[in-house]
């Protein structure tokens, strides 16, 4: 069966209301901000000053608490204003509160204006506001923008702003170029490739190393207790509510079948395909010549090189449908003709084309019979999620009625798992890790404080689930004598990496005599390697190499040894070859370069700006106020 699209649990739940409703939070929150149209003013405390204009302290609060929002949708209900200004979103928003009124101020000094003509004819531009026909629907931007908890004079005021700051940047954008010296430069130096022959003297290949005595074991398990302190871990109850859980109990009739099939008809059809070949020449003239070569006789292949001088691969347009060849009278034409026949030139916007189809296919309907179980599952995995948001919404009504998630899951018959202990990376105390467990729970369980229940929460298309932590092992050192074993094998690996740093520190101080690679591998009896060729950032190697290594190769010059260690291995390198960069054979790579050191280059100016009106302007923060806030 064609693929048939599948939206996530969470999608099927929001609809396409609530996902406009995203889309214009996410657009209108900018460096300007919706703070001013969240709620009216609550106080006439300013937050901060900035030249003539303020922010108070309502404006900052209902910029926080939208931040907030996203963010709870995210973290969970447990996510707070003063979490938020733990994590710096605070910070944040009043910088861009500060940032907005500075544009703002140096839009005024420079005399913009934003008339309301140009606002209107933007709005009336605006894809999301027009018909299937292609003009302005009033309804449909009424009913957007109230989606968004917007009116229309709030929206209006709040597009006009980001154009007017569209207006002030762009004075400074306008006529940006990037030097090309600087471009140059920059390709060459990320796109140089080397490679290299090496050595790798594994540190398991240090032997004769004494052992180690209780004392000095003791001394090393203290000194490296991060490396031997257990994880914290936690106890948790764990409710799902899956969509698996309930599918097989879904009925789907006959009838519901037969209306997915009918509704989703397009999907089984295939269309007619052809295999198409064309001689393309500029004029008339020439095209009738070749047709009437071809039509005498003459193969196809061998007129096209005689009298085109074109190429059998020239030739080949593919195996297409109609809808893939974009130019309807050479898609009308190839699409009339018959098999192992040519057209008759055809004119285009491109020149003159005579066609010619090698292989036809015809086009394909997928009967109900053959897609009938995958319809039904389809179906039923659809109508699943329907009742189970049915039976999460009696879920956290039997929540609500006081009842322990585990009470409530009773009640309805959901499963209910209890994890003794779990770590951050979903393992249990004996490092294996916990099965059939979406990492989702993993996180959402350590973002939850002790004796807490959890946001009830839905993961894709699978369902819900809710936890409750019983109980947190904060991280702890483990007891020498069980681990001692442990502890004496680390010691002797760190020996061993020692060891081998210094025998390569020695090797290499005997390469720059009159010794070779090839003398020292057959003194420690292995074989010099050979990488592939690979840019500085380790791309394209055919092998692991520490980053050290690689580091002192692209600094290497001539012949010249370099060496450096990863946990198991030290190596000893020489370069084997360097490839310059050649800036004429990826276009494609140097217009992404240009474009983002273009970007670079306005982001400074537009920092630059930022703090020199700051400066100018004056900005005063009352502390006292942002800390009060919340």
């Amino acid at each position: 069966m064609s693929e048939i699209k599948k939206k996530t649990f969470r999608e099927r739940l929001l609809g396409w209301g609530v996902k406009v409703l995203l889309a214009l939070l996410i657009l209108s929150f900018g460096v300007w901000g919706i703070g001013d149209y969240v709620a009216p003013q609550q106080a006439n405390v300013a937050i901060a000053t900035i030249g003539e204009s303020e922010i108070s302290i309502a404006e900052f609060q209902n910029e926080v608490q939208f931040q907030v929002s996203r963010l709870r949708a995210v973290l969970g209900d447990n996510f707070t204003a003063k979490r938020a200004q733990a994590m710096g979103v605070t910070e944040n928003v009043l910088n861009s509160l500060i940032q907005r009124k500075i544009f703002a101020e140096g839009a005024n000094e420079m005399g913009l204006v934003i008339s309301d003509d140009l606002v209107s004819r933007e709005i009336r531009d605006d894809d999301r506001f027009k018909s299937q026909s292609g003009t302005f629907d009033r309804l449909q931007f009424n009913e957007t923008i109230q989606r968004a908890g917007l009116n229309e004079d709030s929206y209006i005021s709040l597009y006009k702003r980001q154009l007017l700051q569209d207006q002030f940047l762009s004075s400074i954008y306008r006529g940006q170029s990037v030097p090309k010296p600087l471009v140059a430069s920059i390709y060459k130096f990320r796109n140089e490739k080397r490679s290299l022959n090496f050595l790798e003297i594994k540190h398991s290949s240090i032997v004769n190393i004494s052992k180690a005595n209780e004392e000095v074991l003791k001394k090393f398990h203290k000194d490296n207790s991060r490396q031997f302190t257990a994880p914290e871990f936690r106890a948790i109850t764990l409710v799902q509510i899956q969509v698996k859980d309930i599918i097989d109990e879904i009925d789907v009739s006959d009838k519901e079948i037969q209306e997915a099939y009918d509704d989703r008809i397009n999907e089984f059809k295939t269309p007619e395909t052809r295999k198409i070949q064309q001689i393309l020449v500029s004029d008339k003239k020439k095209s009738d010549k070749i047709y009437d070569r071809i039509k005498a006789g003459v193969g196809f292949k061998k007129v096209a090189k005689d009298l085109a001088n074109l190429g059998s691969q020239s030739l080949e347009l593919g195996t297409l449908n109609r809808s893939q060849i974009p130019i309807k009278e050479l898609a009308d034409t190839a699409f009339s003709i018959l098999e192992n026949t040519i057209s008759t030139p055809v004119k285009s916007p491109l020149g003159w084309h005579i066609l010619r189809v090698t292989k036809i296919k015809p086009a394909k309907q997928r009967m109900l019979v053959e897609v009938k179980v995958e319809l039904k599952k389809l179906i039923a995995a659809e109508k699943a999620v329907d009742a189970l948001y049915n039976l999460s919404n009696k879920y956290e009504d039997e929540l609500g009625s006081g009842l322990t998630i585990e009470e409530a899951a009773k009640r309805l018959n959901f499963k209910i798992r209890k994890i003794p202990a779990i770590n951050a990376e979903g393992r249990d105390t004996a490092n294996k890790q916990i099965t059939n467990l979406n990492p989702a729970i993993v996180q959402v369980a350590f973002n939850t404080e002790q004796d807490q229940d959890s946001a009830l929460t839905d993961f894709g298309d699978s369902g819900y689930f809710i936890l409750h932590v019983n109980g947190i092992k904060a991280p702890t050192l483990r007891p020498f004598k069980t681990i001692r074993s442990n502890i004496e094998s680390v010691w002797l690996q760190k020996q061993q990496a020692v060891v081998a740093e210094k025998k390569v520190q020695s090797l290499i101080n005997r390469l720059k005599g009159s010794v070779t690679l090839a003398d020292i591998a057959k003194e420690l009896n292995i074989g010099i390697q050979k990488s592939s060729a690979f840019l500085r950032t380790g791309a394209g190697l055919n092998i692991q190499l520490p980053g050290k290594l690689i580091s002192a190769l692209f600094k290497a010059k001539g012949k010249e040894f370099v060496w450096g260690s990863s946990n198991n291995s030290s190596f000893i390198g020489q370069i084997q070859a360097i490839k310059l960069a050649n800036m004429d054979s990826d276009k494609k790579t140097l217009a992404v370069l240009k474009q983002q050191l273009l970007e670079n280059i306005m982001s400074d100016m537009s920092t630059q700006l930022t703090n020199a009106l700051r400066k100018k302007l004056g900005v005063s923060i009352n502390d006292a106020a942002v800390a009060s806030a919340f």
